[in-house]
């Protein structure tokens, strides 16, 4: 073992469970935010904030967390109008005895030395606070914040807009309107904020999106798309960014329960929302159609762009179980063109795995050769990997420029290990057990990469050809109450710890 191994195995340790952690406060878990939470203790600022908000309704508030999105305190502590000094933005209800509705109520606060005020308070357009966003929308010298509002029931959900006013020191609702969810971003390249508004899918029509911009400091309608019928319901949406445009990609439910992926972006020739599909000339939706529902879009490789999952094929080790498949991450703003070169169907061990977008754009727009014979074998474990088998160096080699991640998604156990895309068809799986697995190179039968999954109370399988020695693997990740322990070959020529440090947990 060298001598930085343990150091490097617990800095992946440390970003494994740190993505735990995340992940589970983000899982969509029942019951109220504020259940959750067992009595967090409040800062001085938070307490001198309720007890003036207190004495201004002259009752007990009490505060109401929302439910998702980067802000989940019921406070918000924010420099409003760029001075220097934060104001408080706190959401809370009022107890029976002084209530006059049930709604959530919204307080804007400004501090003087050391005195907490209330400057603004409305009523909120439902009893829950479902999500917080900030943005510019009136101008990048203009504060907007944006809140969604749900029922208890979170079947109706309300926007509204406000706008921060210099001269009054308060916040103005401009806007108001039904949502199923949002998204803000500049999509028109104005240089302000953007709001699209998705709307559900109804018995008459499939759900649509709303693109709305500030013209004449009054938010307007742009323009609105349906979109494609397969996707009956939103799962999540998110922006990306490539170069200088944003676009939005939905992850859809479709009414089979698989979920399905469209990119929208705007044209500023047309004035309209346009789907990458109609720039590829291929249906997005249908070629993202997956089964693991847990296989959401993300930016794997932290660029700023979105990378959408399209299902290679399943692993015939696993085939039975339908638990694991091959999975490739694209980028769909990053081309022009597309070429489908490949059919979605059960992948044989040892079967090829043709790239499924083109070559760079300097290159011929051609499909990489697929190899009829065996390919080159990694060497046997103790032999350097000579130089001229190198894949990135062979001609007709080529990775795709939007292929940001290759590798396999275990859709029982709930993660994704990211491979060399120098690996591909070059590997097949072998089961360990009931639920380990290895990755064997396919012409010379050697072992790549051990996966083992293990319980609480269970241990590490060693010294066996496959398994290799027990003090070699690495905890990547958490998942419930499973460990992901992976050892990679150290003399495959591929860096290790890019492989530890790649595995995504997807619940």
């Amino acid at each position: 073992m060298g001598g930085d191994k343990p150091v490097k195995r617990i800095a992946i340790l440390a970003a494994a469970l740190l993505m735990a952690m995340l992940t589970a406060c983000s899982s969509p878990l029942g019951g109220n935010v504020e259940e959750m939470l067992e009595a967090p203790k409040l800062s001085q600022d938070q307490t001198l904030v309720v007890e003036e908000l207190n004495r201004y309704i002259g009752g007990s508030a009490k505060l109401q967390y929302p439910r998702q999105g980067e802000f989940l305190s019921p406070f918000v502590f924010r420099d409003l109008n760029g001075d220097g000094v934060q104001e408080a933005v706190v959401f809370y209800s009022r107890d029976a005895a002084g209530a006059t509705s049930q709604y959530v109520e919204i307080a804007l606060l400004a501090k003087t030395e050391d005195k907490w005020s209330v400057l603004w308070n409305e009523e909120g357009l439902g009893t829950e606070v479902d999500s917080v966003r900030f943005g510019s929308m009136y101008g990048t010298d203009v504060s907007t914040l944006i809140v969604g509002y749900a029922n208890a029931n979170l079947s109706d959900k309300y926007l509204a807009v406000y706008r921060y006013e210099e001269e009054s020191g308060c916040l103005q609702r401009t806007d108001q309107r039904g949502y199923y969810e949002y998204a803000l971003a500049d999509f028109t390249g104005s240089g302000a904020d953007d709001l699209v508004v998705l709307s559900s899918a109804t018995e008459e029509e499939p759900m649509r999106v709303t693109l709305l911009a500030v013209k004449d400091q009054t938010l307007q309608k742009v323009t609105s798309v349906r979109l494609d019928s397969l996707l009956q319901s939103c799962a999540q949406i998110r922006t990306s960014l490539f170069g200088e445009e944003y676009s939005l990609v939905i992850d859809g439910l479709t009414s089979g329960g698989t979920l399905a992926s469209e990119q929208l972006y705007f044209d500023r020739e047309s004035g309209r929302l346009v789907s990458y599909s109609d720039r590829l000339g291929v249906d997005l939706p249908t070629l993202t159609t997956r089964v693991g529902t847990m296989l959401s879009s993300r930016d794997v490789d932290e660029d700023g762009s979105v990378e959408i999952p399209v299902v290679l094929g399943n692993v015939s080790a696993f085939s039975t179980e339908q638990r694991m498949q091959w999975v490739s991450f694209y980028d769909f703003a990053s081309i022009e063109t597309y070429q489908n070169n490949f059919e979605k169907e059960t992948v044989q061990p040892g079967s090829q795995i043709p790239s499924v977008l083109p070559l760079p754009t300097e290159q011929p727009q051609s499909t990489p050769p697929v190899q009829s014979g065996p390919v080159s074998s990694i060497p046997p474990e103790g032999q350097a990997v000579p130089e001229e088998v190198q894949p990135e160096q062979q001609e007709g080699q080529l990775e795709p420029t939007n292929e940001r991640a290759f590798g396999l998604a275990d859709l029982s156990y709930g993660y994704y290990v990211r491979l060399p895309l120098s690996w591909k068809n070059r590997v097949t799986v072998e089961r360990l057990g009931s639920r380990s697995w290895c990755l064997v190179d396919t012409a010379s039968g050697e072992t790549l990469l051990a996966v083992q999954i293990l319980g609480s109370d269970e241990r590490l399988t060693g010294n066996g050809p496959k398994y290799g020695r027990t003090e070699d693997y690495t905890q990547v990740a958490a998942v419930g109450r499973y460990r992901i322990f992976v050892r990679v070959r150290p003399d495959t020529g591929i860096d290790e710890a890019e492989i530890l440090g790649g595995v995504l947990v997807l619940s």
